[in-house]
C-alpha cells in the first residue's frame, strides 16, 4: 500500500513519550499513528468515550453496588422531603401522561 507524508502537531513531549512507550512495544512511533488511525477509521470515531470530565459521579458511572447504595441513601433521605400530592407516569397503553394521587385517582394531562 502506497503511504504519503504528513505534517502533524503535538503538544510539547507526547512524541517524545509516545516514541518511548512504542519502543518498548516494539513499535515506531508512524506504527502508533497508523494504528490508531485505522482504528478511527473502523470504528467511525474515537475507539474511547469522548466527553468532558465532570467531578460528579453520574448513575452511567457507578458499578452496581454504588447505584444500590446511592439508592439507599435517597430513601433515607427523602424523609426530609415533602411528599408529593401525585405522581406522574406515562399510561403505556395510551401513550398519554397520566397524574396518579395517593387515593387512587387517575388524572390526564392533556397539555
Amino acid at each position: 500500500m502506497p503511504s504519503s507524508t504528513s505534517t502533524i502537531r503535538l503538544d510539547k513531549g507526547v512524541r517524545e513519550e509516545t516514541t518511548r512507550i512504542a519502543s518498548e512495544m516494539g513499535l515506531t512511533f508512524n506504527a502508533v499513528i497508523n494504528i490508531l488511525a485505522r482504528k478511527f477509521n473502523a470504528e467511525k470515531g474515537f475507539p474511547f468515550p469522548v466527553r468532558l470530565e465532570t467531578s460528579q459521579k453520574t448513575v452511567f458511572d457507578m458499578s452496581s453496588d454504588e447505584f444500590e447504595s446511592a439508592c439507599r441513601d435517597a430513601v433515607v433521605q427523602r424523609e426530609d422531603v415533602v411528599a408529593m400530592d401525585y405522581v406522574t407516569r406515562l399510561d403505556k397503553e395510551s401513550g398519554m401522561i397520566t397524574k396518579i394521587y395517593a387515593d387512587g385517582r387517575v388524572e390526564y394531562v392533556l397539555e
